[in-house]
C-alpha cells in the first residue's frame, strides 16, 4: 500500500514537473489558428484587468512565442499583451523571467519531457527573432539575445530526436542562433567603425 502510494505521489510530481509552467506545449500551439491565439490572449488579459495578476499577461507571453512562428503569427499577436505590460513598466521584467526559466529548463532535460524541451527552445528562438532587428542597438533587446548566448545551451538527443520527427529538419540550440546574431551585429559594428574611421581619413586631406 506504501509503496502503491509513493508511486502515485512520483507520478504526480513527474506530470508537475514534466509539464512545467506551459499553458500548451508547441505541438498543441502549432494546431491553434490566430483566432483561437487571439481569443487566449484576450481571455487573459481580461483576467489581468480581473484580478490583477501578472501571472496571466506572463502565461499568455510565454504561450504566443512557444508557438512555431514559420505563419509570422508572434506578432499579430503579442502587441496587446506588451502594450498591457509596457504601462506597467513589466514588460522587460516579464521576459527576462521567462527568458531564465526556458534557459533553467534547458539546462536541467532530464526533468522534462523532449516536448516540452521543445517548447522552451522553440520559445527562445522566437524570442531571438522577435529581438534581433532592436538588437543592433544596446538595450535590452540586446541583452537578451547575449543572455541566451551566454547559457551555452545544448539540446538534449531526446529533444532533437523528438523535433526531427514532427519536423523533419535538424535545429540548433537557441544559443548558436543568438551567438550567430550577436557575431552579425559585431562585424556590422565593426564595419561600420571602418567606415567611419576611413571617411575621416579622407575629410583630413
Amino acid at each position: 500500500m506504501k509503496n502503491s502510494y509513493l508511486f502515485i505521489l512520483a507520478s504526480l510530481l513527474w506530470a508537475s514537473v514534466s509539464s512545467a509552467g506551459l499553458l500548451y506545449n508547441y505541438s498543441q500551439l502549432t494546431l491553434k489558428d490566430l483566432d483561437q491565439m487571439n481569443e487566449m490572449a484576450q481571455k487573459k488579459l481580461k483576467e489581468f484587468k480581473k484580478d490583477g495578476s501578472v501571472e496571466n499577461l506572463k502565461e499568455a507571453v510565454q504561450a504566443i512565442y512557444s508557438r512555431p512562428n514559420d505563419d509570422g503569427m508572434v506578432e499579430k499577436v503579442i502587441s496587446p499583451l506588451r502594450t498591457e505590460l509596457d504601462e506597467h513598466e513589466l514588460w522587460e521584467t516579464t521576459m527576462d523571467g521567462l527568458v531564465q526559466e526556458a534557459i533553467g529548463a534547458l539546462k536541467n532535460p532530464k526533468a522534462f519531457k523532449p516536448v516540452v524541451q521543445n517548447t522552451y527552445a522553440i520559445f527562445l528562438e522566437n524570442v531571438i527573432a522577435d529581438f534581433k532587428p532592436f538588437a543592433e542597438r544596446p538595450g535590452h533587446e540586446r541583452k537578451v539575445i547575449q543572455t541566451i548566448r551566454d547559457a551555452k545551451i545544448e539540446l538534449s538527443k531526446e529533444a532533437i530526436n523528438e523535433r526531427k520527427l514532427r519536423t523533419m529538419s535538424n535545429h540548433k540550440s537557441p544559443s548558436e542562433i543568438a551567438t550567430q546574431v550577436m557575431n552579425n551585429i559585431s562585424k556590422m559594428e565593426a564595419d561600420a567603425k571602418k567606415a567611419e574611421e576611413e571617411a575621416a581619413k579622407k575629410a583630413k586631406k
